[in-house]
């Protein structure tokens, strides 16, 4: 139930280092489903981009004509993420992480590749 996020939590396996230090490759992140609340600077999303989803954290806003544009980017990164997200993109706020209880699930997906 968590992972289809059916209810007001969900959870995703952290797959890849762009989040080390906060979100480890291998863990999991449960977050709470995107509906409507505030979105702070500094604050964890879960959110699509091309089709992925992804979790990365918001480093800038700006409101153009009452649309307002969220700017992402990995910790690990020091450039901004391509683009911009909005809150139609927006699936969940990261809320608690669980260490290493994903990497089974990366292991098996490796297998299946």
């Amino acid at each position: 139930m968590l992972i289809s996020c059916q209810f007001k939590y969900g959870a995703l396996v952290i797959a890849t280092e762009s989040m080390t230090g906060e979100l480890n490759k291998g863990d999991i992140t449960i977050y709470e489903a995107y509906d409507g609340q505030e979105i702070q600077l500094g604050q964890v999303l879960v959110f699509n981009k091309q089709g992925s989803k992804v979790v990365h954290r918001v480093v800038k806003k700006e409101n153009v004509d009452g649309i307002v544009r969220y700017y992402t980017k990995g910790d690990i990164y020091e450039e901004l993420d391509t683009g911009y997200i909005l809150e139609s993109d927006i699936i969940g706020l990261a809320e608690v992480k669980i260490p290493y209880a994903g990497y089974p699930t990366i292991w098996l997906r490796g297998l299946f590749k």
